[in-house]
C-alpha cells in the first residue's frame, strides 16, 4: 500500500512539474488545448444585438472608393442618416478619423449630432524599442511622427530596449466634441501573425483607459434603461471608466459586500476591477456574426436593424493575401481567412453583453496535479495495459467534461498538457516500473530455483526476450513499420503505346525510361520501392519531416523535366508521366509469394499517393501533392488546386500543384497562382458566377491552365444545375 501510494504521488509530481515546465515555455495548453476546444465546440449562435457594417470589396467598387479609407468619410454622414431612421442603439466606428477633411467634416460632424449615438475609435501609437520603430504612424497619420521620448542632453546613447510606452491620438476636435464619446481599441500588430485569443478591457499604460467596446457596453446598457438605479456621474463614460479603476483596491484590502450591491453593479465593478484582459469567446469562424455590406445599408436596402449596435470597419468577404487589420484567431484557417479587427470589437461587445468571457474554473496548475494524482492512482492499482486501458477511459470522460464546460458556459478546463505530456509520462512511468518488478520477480524465481531445484537452472531463458520463442528476432525482421513520404507515378496512355510496339520494343523503352525515372530519386536520397508495368512507387524515410519533403519535392521536378527531355529524344513512343506525393504511415517489408519473396511499400499512405497521381489526369497538371508539403518549405513553390474526395476515400483531401522552384518560376506563372486563388475561394464558396469569371479570365489573359480549366467547366455545370449540397468538396469518381 506505501509502494502504491509512493508511486502515486511520484508520478503525480513528475507529471505536474514536466507539464507545467512545457506549457510555461511552449504555451501548449493555449496553443493547443484552448484551440482544441474552440474547433470541437464549433460555431455558437451570437447576440442578435451585435451588427457589422462591412467595409467590403462589393461596397469599394459601387461607392469608387477602392482601398483608400480616407475617401469613405464623404459617405459616413448619409449612413448614419439611414441606420438612424431604422432605430438603432449605438453606431460604433472602427475607424480613427486622425486627419481633417474640410469637405466632408462639416456634413459628418452634424449627422453624429444629430444622430447622438456615434462612438468613435482612438488611435492607439506603441513604443517597440527605445525611441524608434514604433506601432500606428500608418493609422495614426503623417501628422504625429514625433517621438515619445525627448532626451534633454545631446548624448546619442540609445534609450533602453526595455523602455516601453503608449499613447493614444483622439479624433480631430470638429468630430471630437460630436460625439458622443470615445475611447482606443488595440490590437497585436497583424504582421507579427500572432493569433488573436484575448481582448483588452483597460489599457493600463494609457492611464488606465477603457477600451471602447466597454464604454459601448455601458452606453447600450443606458439606452436599455437597464442602469437605472446605479449610480453614475454625468461625465462621459471613457472618463467614468478610469476614475472608477483608479479607484480599485487591491484584493488583499476589498471591503466591498457583494450582497449590498445588484448584480449588474457587481458586474461592472467585476468588469472595472479585475484583469485588464479577458479570453474572448469567439462565435466561429470569419463573418459568424451577423454583416451587412456598407453599400446595401447605405442605398437602405438593409432593414430589421431597429435596435442593434452597429460596428462599422473594413472588413473583406473574401481573404486576400497583403490586406491590414486582419488577424488569426483560434477558428480561422487558409479556407476562411483572417477575421477582421471590426469582427474582433464586434465580438467584445458581444461577450460583455452576455457576460461570457473563456475563463477558468481555477489555476491551471490544480488541474495538472489533480490529474496527475488520478492517473498515477489508476496506473499503480491497475497495472499494465489494463491500467492504461482504464486511465484512457478516464481521460476520455474528462475530455467531455471540459468539451460540455466550454460549450455551456466557456468554462476552460486544460486538456493538452494532462492528455499530451501528463497521459503519455504517467503511462512511460508506469510501464518502467511495471518491467522493474517483473525483472525483480524472475530474480526472484531464480533464486528460489538454485535453491530448490537446481538441476533446472540451464532450462530457465537468460533474458525475458527468449521467454516467447515463437516471436523470435528472424521472424520480427520481415516487415518494418515507418512514418515517411511516397512518391507515386504513371504513364498517360501507356496501354495505347504498348499496343502500337512489339514487346521487345516496350522493353527497351520502359528499361531507358525507369533509369531517366529513378536518377532523381537516389541522387535526391529515395528509395525505389516497387515497379510494376507503368508505375514506379518511391520512398523516403528515416529524415526529418522538412528534409523529406523537400527532398520528394526536388526530385518530383527533376523527374518532369528529366521526362520531357527523355520524350524529345525517343524514337519509339512518348511517355507522359504523372506524378503524386503523399505523406503518412507505412509498412516496408518483404512478401513470401510462393518459393520467392518480394519488398513492397504497403499501406493506405501508399494508395493515397496513387489516388494523388491518378487526380492530375483530371486537373491537367503534372505533379500533385496533400496539403502538408507546402509546410515550411520556403524555396518551393506550390499552389492549391482545391479539397477533393479521391474514390475509395470517405475523408476530404486538400491537394496542391508543385510548381517549381522559387527563383525559377516565372512572374507569368505566380500571377495565374495568385489569380487562380481567388477564383478557388469564389468556387468553394458556391459562388459559382464570379468563380466562372475568374477563371475565363485568368484563361484569356494567360492561356491554357489546367486547374483553371478544370474549374471553369465545373463551375458552368454548377450555375445550370447546382449540387443540391455543398461543402466545397470536388469528388473525383475514378482513378
Amino acid at each position: 500500500m506505501k509502494l502504491h501510494l509512493l508511486r502515486t504521488i511520484t508520478i503525480a509530481l513528475i507529471t505536474f512539474l514536466l507539464g507545467s515546465g512545457v506549457d510555461y515555455f511552449a504555451s501548449i495548453e493555449t496553443t493547443v488545448g484552448l484551440d482544441s476546444l474552440f474547433k470541437i465546440r464549433g460555431v455558437r449562435q451570437a447576440p442578435a444585438e451585435v451588427v457589422v457594417v462591412a467595409m467590403d470589396e462589393a461596397s469599394e467598387i459601387r461607392l469608387g472608393v477602392g482601398q483608400d479609407l480616407t475617401r469613405w468619410r464623404g459617405f459616413h454622414s448619409k449612413l448614419i442618416q439611414q441606420l438612424q431612421h431604422q432605430g438603432v442603439a449605438l453606431i460604433i466606428f472602427d475607424l480613427q478619423f486622425i486627419t481633417p477633411h474640410a469637405n466632408h467634416d462639416g456634413m459628418f460632424a452634424a449627422a453624429i449630432r444629430k444622430a447622438g449615438n456615434v462612438l468613435v475609435t482612438d488611435c492607439v501609437q506603441k513604443l517597440l524599442r527605445g525611441d524608434e520603430g514604433f506601432e500606428g504612424w500608418d493609422e495614426c497619420s503623417e501628422d504625429n511622427r514625433e517621438p515619445f521620448v525627448k532626451k534633454e542632453t545631446r548624448q546619442e546613447k540609445p534609450l533602453s530596449d526595455q523602455l516601453i510606452a503608449m499613447r493614444k491620438i483622439v479624433p480631430t476636435a470638429k468630430l471630437a466634441q460630436s460625439v458622443l464619446d470615445h475611447a482606443p481599441f488595440y490590437l497585436t500588430n497583424d504582421a507579427d501573425n500572432s493569433i488573436v485569443r484575448e481582448g483588452w478591457i483597460f489599457l493600463d499604460a494609457l492611464a488606465e483607459s477603457p477600451t471602447l467596446p466597454v464604454v459601448a457596453w455601458l452606453y447600450y446598457l443606458q439606452r436599455t434603461g437597464e442602469l437605472k438605479g446605479v449610480a453614475l456621474s454625468n461625465m462621459p463614460f471613457s472618463t467614468w471608466l478610469i476614475e472608477q479603476r483608479r479607484q480599485c483596491l487591491p484584493n488583499s484590502q476589498k471591503t466591498s459586500h457583494p450582497d449590498k450591491k445588484s448584480q449588474l453593479e457587481q458586474l461592472i465593478n467585476n468588469i472595472v476591477c479585475l484583469e485588464d484582459t479577458r479570453y474572448l469567446d469567439f462565435y466561429g469562424p470569419p463573418q459568424t456574426l451577423r454583416m451587412e455590406s456598407y453599400a446595401d445599408v447605405y442605398e437602405g436596402k438593409i432593414n430589421n436593424l431597429h435596435g442593434k449596435v452597429i460596428f462599422v470597419g473594413k472588413a473583406n468577404r473574401h481573404y486576400l493575401s497583403g490586406k491590414t487589420d486582419f488577424f488569426q484567431t483560434p477558428f480561422t484557417n487558409t479556407r476562411s481567412g483572417k477575421i477582421a479587427g471590426v469582427e474582433i470589437m464586434a465580438t467584445q461587445f458581444a461577450n460583455l453583453l452576455e457576460n461570457r468571457f473563456i475563463t477558468s474554473v481555477c489555476p491551471q496548475a490544480l488541474w495538472y496535479v489533480v490529474f496527475g494524482l488520478l492517473a498515477g492512482l489508476l496506473l499503480t492499482q491497475f497495472a499494465g495495459l489494463l491500467g492504461i486501458a482504464v486511465s484512457v477511459l478516464l481521460s476520455g470522460m474528462y475530455v467531455g467534461l471540459a468539451v460540455w464546460l466550454f460549450k455551456r458556459s466557456g468554462l476552460w478546463l486544460p486538456i493538452a498538457v494532462p492528455l499530451l505530456i501528463q497521459l503519455p509520462v504517467a503511462w512511460l512511468l508506469s510501464l518502467l516500473w511495471s518491467r522493474r518488478d517483473l525483472l525483480n520477480e524472475r530474480k526472484r524465481l531464480l533464486a528460489f530455483v538454485r535453491q530448490v531445484f537446481p538441476q533446472w537452472i540451464h532450462f530457465i531463458p537468460t533474458s525475458p526476450g527468449q521467454w516467447y520463442a515463437e516471436k523470435s528476432t528472424e521472424a520480427l525482421a520481415f516487415e518494418r513499420d515507418v512514418n515517411g513520404l511516397c512518391l507515386a507515378t504513371d504513364i498517360e496512355g501507356y496501354t495505347t503505346v504498348a499496343a502500337e510496339h512489339t514487346p521487345h520494343e516496350m522493353w527497351e523503352l520502359l528499361n531507358d525510361y525507369y533509369q531517366v525515372l529513378s536518377n532523381p530519386v537516389t541522387s535526391h536520397k529515395g528509395i525505389i520501392a516497387d515497379v510494376t508495368g507503368d508505375a514506379m512507387m518511391a520512398v523516403w524515410i528515416d529524415s526529418p519531416p522538412a528534409t523529406q519533403r523537400l527532398a520528394a519535392c526536388l526530385a518530383a521536378l527533376e523527374m518532369g523535366v528529366a521526362v520531357d527531355r527523355f520524350n524529345e529524344t525517343t524514337r519509339v513512343g512518348r511517355l507522359p508521366t504523372r506524378i503524386g506525393l503523399h505523406e503518412g504511415d507505412m509498412t516496408l517489408g518483404k512478401l513470401k509469394a510462393g518459393e520467392g519473396s518480394h519488398y513492397r511499400a504497403i499501406g493506405d499512405t501508399v494508395n493515397i499517393a496513387s489516388r494523388i497521381q491518378g487526380a492530375n489526369k483530371y486537373l491537367g497538371t503534372k505533379i500533385l501533392a496533400s496539403a502538408p508539403f507546402a509546410a515550411n518549405l520556403t524555396t518551393i513553390v506550390s499552389r492549391p488546386v482545391g479539397l477533393f474526395r479521391l474514390m475509395g476515400k470517405d475523408e476530404p483531401l486538400a491537394l496542391l500543384e508543385i510548381v517549381g522552384i522559387g527563383p525559377d518560376v516565372s512572374l507569368i506563372k505566380n500571377k495565374i497562382c495568385h489569380q487562380f486563388a481567388y477564383g478557388l475561394v469564389a468556387f468553394q464558396q458556391g459562388q459559382w458566377d464570379e468563380a466562372a469569371i475568374s477563371f475565363e479570365t485568368l484563361l484569356n489573359a494567360y492561356g491554357e491552365d489546367g486547374p483553371s480549366r478544370f474549374y471553369l467547366n465545373l463551375a458552368l455545370a454548377y450555375q445550370k444545375k447546382p449540387p443540391l449540397e455543398w461543402d466545397g468538396i470536388v469528388i473525383f469518381e475514378g482513378k
